[in-house]
């Protein structure tokens, strides 16, 4: 592989030149496993979607986000601690195979190790995600084994490491992560398919839980006049009758939990706080919400008729 290697400046301007720089142009480490297995924040045709040129609305760094890269540092100190043998060096730099337009941003080198040096994964998560994310601790999740991979390729590393830190308790898991020929072919193979697909404009299978927003913006407009037979999908029609029960028992239940509050307006009458309900806080009481103008938008609107119900009435 021809590997360039684009240094980070610190501070927020090298953070902003290197989210726009080339690694916006690729797939990267950390979303490189959405063309592999499940990923929790990216869907492959969302990838797909983007690369096409579709925008989405960019939503700003969260404050956990940022809790999560301010305590980085702290993560590979700890592996430091923990690991005496390895010192863990701030990568600073972004690696990238232009003619595959892949590229990765690992967080630590590891020096020190016989084996020639390493590359480190810096997480932090909460208990209760360790626990049922991460086997308590000894099994990382597969999209983060596959950013790995992807860095210690892009690297020529001798070996990758994930560790992750609990801030709540300071328990931090240290995972090695072997290199593997035939996952890392694997690994090219579906980055250059997935660049064949968008060359082509061969859509990826669509998460239909997950790929709302996607749907959303690839339909953005009809056709007028353009009429699509459905006849030939047999499933729609049970899809169909089992929206229609699902809105049925839902505005039951929103039906019962507008009555329930009615009640307690009721009984609560002019005070403000209800007291007395084990496990319960109950307040009433006025908020104030600015005006604002919406701005004119246009935008699809999908209506479903039952036509059954027509029939009885």
């Amino acid at each position: 592989m021809s590997v360039e290697c684009h240094p980070i400046q610190p501070g927020e301007a090298g953070r902003a030149e290197w989210l726009a720089g080339p690694r916006a142009q690729d797939i990267t480490a950390s979303t490189v496993g959405a063309l592999l297995t499940d990923h929790p924040y990216q869907t492959s045709m969302r990838l797909w979607a983007e690369h096409r040129g579709v925008e989405f609305e960019r939503k700003p760094e969260s404050k956990f986000m940022r809790r999560g890269r301010k305590l980085e540092r702290l993560v590979g100190e700890e592996v430091e601690e923990l690991r005496p043998e390895w010192k863990a060096e701030p990568a600073n730099a972004y690696y990238r195979d232009a003619e595959l337009r892949l590229g990765a941003t690992p967080d630590f080198f590891l020096l020190g190790d016989p084996r020639g040096r390493g590359v480190l994964q810096a997480k932090t998560a909460g208990p209760e995600v360790i626990a049922k994310k991460w086997d308590n601790g000894r099994v990382p999740p597969e999209w983060i084994v596959w950013q790995v991979r992807c860095e210690m390729l892009l690297t020529d590393s001798a070996f990758g490491v994930v560790a992750v830190l609990d801030p709540f308790n300071w328990d931090c898991h240290i995972i090695e992560v072997a290199r593997e020929a035939e996952a890392e072919l694997a690994l090219v193979a579906a980055v250059q398919r997935f660049w064949q697909h968008v060359a082509l404009g061969v859509e990826p299978e669509p998460d239909f839980n997950r790929d709302a927003d996607v749907i959303r913006a690839l339909t953005k407009r009809e056709q007028p006049g353009m009429v699509r037979d459905l006849s030939g999908n047999n499933e729609l029609g049970e899809m169909l009758a089992a929206r229609a029960m699902f809105k049925e028992s839902i505005a039951g239940y929103e039906a019962r939990c507008s009555a329930i509050e009615t009640e307690l307006k009721f009984l609560m009458g002019e005070a403000e706080q209800a007291i007395g309900l084990d496990g319960w806080r109950v307040t009433y009481k006025t908020q104030h919400r600015a005006a604002y103008n919406v701005p004119a938008r246009d935008s699809r609107v999908l209506l479903i008729r039952d036509k059954r119900e027509e029939q009885r009435e």
